[in-house]
Order: structure tokens, then C-alpha cells, then sequence
């Protein structure tokens, strides 16, 4: 999961970025087994082909794309005779570039925000208690589902770690309601762990269901900042007075203006 796509990346930078192709006659089917085709253009933007047979639209598992080369490989479905047509954007830059710098510009938001906006699953923490501590927080949230609260039972951290399972609910062992996960938070109320380094260990998963529209935005103003930063771009756009869709100065003023939002969600540990 993305935080961002090429395509959105695409319509930021606005029309005159990329060049829509509509009805192009990729061929004809002489029979009904698996077909190749080219494309008149590559550099494909990705999510942006359809294809049709006889103007009835192909599902995209019947066929496999190679944008950066702009060919439609492994084609089934179409009866002989048919006329395979397609629908396409595409640009200057191959799709596989941007996405590389999308990847880049994820891995910059977690790293400066200090967790993941993705869906994760299965994450293991392990948590160090000190004397009377009853409540902990977890590196990753909002957490989606707590898996598995456990105590190391043990009697001393050089002997290999006997986990007890703690139960969930007034009561019970632990408390994590709604609003405790959106926080990360565990709230112990018996059977508390022993002090000690990973007493506690966690297997939870955290995340979004969804990207967060301001961790996109992010995502896409990071991206188009490494991308007009790079020599590609700018070898490619060099003197084109009539393409000028990217405002720096604007770019970076709201880049800081989203990360300092999304860190006042962060927890104090204080």
C-alpha cells in the first residue's frame, strides 16, 4: 500500500503533463487464444488503460500491462475478428520512475512522523515495564485490532521467556477501549506484568483502512518535489516556458504545514 499513485501524481501536475489517447486500433483478434499487442506509445500512466473488444470493455485480468513500454501482453477473451481498441494516457517519464519516487517519499513520511499510515498487520512489540507502571503505549497507532496481550511469567530475564496470555476487559486483565487504540494505549488493571526489559509483548494490528487525506497530500507534494528536483525533469521540461505547473516555494510551505499537522497527533510519553 501507497500512499500516493502515479496517476494522482500526474493530475497534480495538470493537462498539459501528460497526453490522453482515446479509440487507438491496437489490432485485430485472428483467433481466440493468447494475444500480444503494442501500444502506439509508452510510457503508460498507470490505471489510466482500458481496453475493448468490438467497444465492449476488457476486464483488466484479461490481459497484463507494460506501461513503461506500452505493450498489452497475454490478451484473452477476444473472439476471432475482434477489434481491440484502448483507451491511455501517457507522458515523457516512464510510470516506474514515479512510483519509485512515491516508495521514497512514504518511507520519508514515517521515518520524519515516526510511524506507518499503512494497514499493518501482525506487528510484535515487545515493552520494557518499570516498577508499578500500569500503563503503556505502543509505538504504531491508531491500532486496529490487539491480537494478543502477553506477560513474561518468567523469573528472571536470563531464562527463556514463559508468555501468559492477559485478558481483555473490565474485570479482567487490561483495559483498550476504542479510545485507548486510537492512542496505542494499554491500561492494565490485574495481574500486571513484572518490571523488567520486554516483560510485555504485543501483537497487534495498526494502521488505516484507508490513506488519510492529508498523508496523501503529503505523499504527492513529496513526490512532485523529488521530481522537480531531478535531472530527468529537468532535461525534459528545459525551456518550455508554457509548462510551469509546480510552484516550489508553495510546495514546500505546505509540506511543512502537513507534517507539523500530523505530528500534534503524535503521543507525549512525558
Amino acid at each position: 500500500m501507497t500512499y500516493s499513485n502515479t496517476s494522482e501524481i500526474w493530475n497534480w501536475l495538470g493537462k498539459d503533463a501528460k497526453t490522453k489517447v482515446r479509440g487507438e486500433i491496437v489490432g485485430t483478434s485472428s483467433t481466440t487464444a493468447s494475444t500480444n499487442y503494442e501500444l502506439d506509445h509508452d510510457n503508460v500512466i498507470a490505471s489510466s488503460l482500458v481496453v475493448y473488444t468490438n467497444s465492449a470493455t476488457l476486464t483488466s485480468s484479461a490481459y497484463t500491462e507494460n506501461l513503461n513500454d506500452g505493450k498489452i501482453t497475454a490478451l484473452t477473451g477476444a473472439a476471432s475478428g475482434s477489434v481491440i481498441t484502448a483507451d491511455y494516457d501517457y507522458a515523457d517519464l516512464p510510470d516506474s520512475i514515479i512510483s519509485q519516487m512515491i516508495t521514497s517519499s512514504d518511507s520519508e513520511i514515517d521515518e520524519d512522523l515516526g510511524r506507518s499510515f499503512a494497514n499493518n498487520a501482525g506487528t510484535v512489540e515487545y515493552l520494557d515495564v518499570e516498577f508499578g507502571q500500569k500503563t503503556f503505549f505502543l509505538k504504531n497507532y491508531p491500532v486496529l485490532t490487539l491480537t494478543s496481550v502477553e506477560r513474561n511469567i518468567a523469573g528472571s530475564e536470563t531464562i527463556t521467556p514463559d508468555w501468559e496470555t492477559l485478558t481483555s476487559g473490565l474485570g479482567n486483565d487490561y483495559i483498550a477501549n476504542s479510545d485507548d487504540l486510537a492512542n496505542g494505549r494499554i491500561r492494565c488493571i490485574d495481574n500486571f506484568p513484572y518490571e523488567g526489559h520486554d516483560s510485555l509483548r504485543v501483537t497487534y494490528n495498526h494502521g488505516y483502512t484507508s490513506t488519510p487525506s492529508r498523508v496523501n497530500e503529503l505523499s504527492i507534494l513529496l513526490t512532485l518535489r523529488k521530481l522537480v528536483q531531478s535531472a530527468v525533469y529537468k532535461s525534459i521540461f528545459k525551456g518550455n516556458d508554457n509548462f510551469t505547473p509546480v510552484r516550489t516555494n508553495e510546495i514546500e510551505e505546505r509540506i511543512n504545514d502537513l507534517k507539523r499537522q500530523l505530528k500534534k497527533n503524535s503521543i507525549s510519553l512525558i
